[in-house]
């Protein structure tokens, strides 16, 4: 019996994520596309018919918009892959989706760069509040 806490949806996310993946890698060797596509989430509706696959491309802007058009293209024989490999009646309908997750991360650390470099700036600016050698603390 399946553990009620970890439901089905859940269970094929992951095996879809980890099918569509390895599907990935056997067409990039196959045919040398440019720029690494890695899986990065699978989201599985409640009646397991629909699959949205989000996914990264490691290199530039061309590569993306290459990966964009080449998996929209290739999304049925995906599914074909998942459909071969998965025991269900039904396999879910693939959908690739960029995940802009990575950018979000890069904008927060460049955020957060930006407040530490203002904090840095305005001790310099007011004066250290810890006393020198010089100063007398006691006066």
């Amino acid at each position: 019996m399946a553990n009620p806490s970890y439901p089905r949806s859940l269970r094929l996310a992951e095996t879809v994520r980890r099918l569509v993946s390895e599907w990935l890698e056997e067409q990039q060797t196959k045919e040398l596309q440019p720029g690494l596509v890695t899986v990065t989430d699978v989201r599985v509706t409640p009646d397991m018919h629909r699959a949205t696959v989000y996914y990264t491309v490691l290199g530039p802007e061309e590569d993306r918009a290459a990966a964009e058009a080449r998996l929209a293209e290739t999304a049925p024989q995906a599914r074909a892959y998942v459909a071969h490999h998965v025991r269900l009646r039904h396999a879910p309908t693939l959908e690739f989706v960029s995940d802009d997750l990575p950018a979000r991360g890069v904008r927060i650390d460049q955020l957060l760069q930006q407040i530490g470099s203002r904090d840095d700036g305005t001790s310099e600016a007011t004066g250290s509040s810890t006393p020198t050698d010089e100063e007398d603390p006691s006066a």
